[in-house]
């Protein structure tokens, strides 16, 4: 599959407490997969004020989710303001050109 200049952009729903050790480990296997058939991925999201034990679901530097980060479980009362903050910085990157 080639995805050579395809933007593409990841959300990923899990539970921080519950699955601490593995959170959003699906999104960074995914990330990384698109990512080495060429797509362009776009919406990396700061790990601050999250809790987590481990995730593959991060950049190299351990500074970021490769996508936006959701918590429903733990952290559900910052869902919508995540969203609103991501989907405005994703809009953008989608329309730059």
């Amino acid at each position: 599959m080639d995805l050579s200049g395809v933007k593409i952009a990841l959300f990923g729903l899990g539970d921080q407490i519950g699955y601490g050790e593995w959170f959003q480990d699906a999104m960074g296997a995914l990330h990384d997969l698109l990512r080495s058939a060429g797509a362009e991925m776009q919406g990396y999201w700061p790990v601050e004020g999250y809790d987590f034990e481990a995730s593959k679901a991060l950049t190299d530097d351990g500074q970021q989710f490769v996508g936006l980060a959701l918590d429903e479980d733990g952290q559900s009362g910052q869902t919508e303001e995540r969203l609103e903050k991501w989907l405005l910085e994703v809009c953008i990157a989608f329309q730059a050109e």
